[in-house]
């Protein structure tokens, strides 16, 4: 059985550090990218089963992001994990192709939403 393989792409090191403890102690081959250029060039090399992006990037929105993904990729799962937390703000994220947006800093709610898409991206 092939390891679901997660990138991440946060620009806060602490936030990466914790979310690749998160996702490593959770059975997920977990990797990560501190910016857009960086995610890009994982993306051209790897292939992944889903995508965890900060919304908020410094040097671009994490939306754009998510849409250049989808732009490519219209079925692999993509979680938005950003402390934007206004409607609008999940809304624009939902639009741009995310299949949820949580809401830093609590990520109580990151592995059991990561488990549930790619359980139904398997199905």
């Amino acid at each position: 059985m092939t390891a679901n393989r997660v990138l991440y792409v946060e620009d806060d090191a602490d936030t990466r550090d914790m979310l690749q403890t998160m996702l490593d102690y959770s059975d997920f081959e977990a990797v990560g990218a501190a910016d857009l250029d960086a995610a890009l060039r994982l993306m051209e090399r790897e292939r992944f089963s889903l995508y965890v992006l900060d919304g908020g990037l410094r040097s671009v929105r994490g939306l754009s992001l998510c849409e250049q993904i989808r732009a490519v990729d219209a079925h692999t799962p993509i979680v938005i994990f950003c402390g934007h937390a206004s409607a609008s703000d999940i809304e624009v994220g939902m639009l741009a192709g995310a299949n949820a947006y949580l809401i830093k800093p609590d990520s109580s709610e990151l592995i059991p939403t990561v488990r549930r898409l790619l359980e139904a991206a398997s199905a």
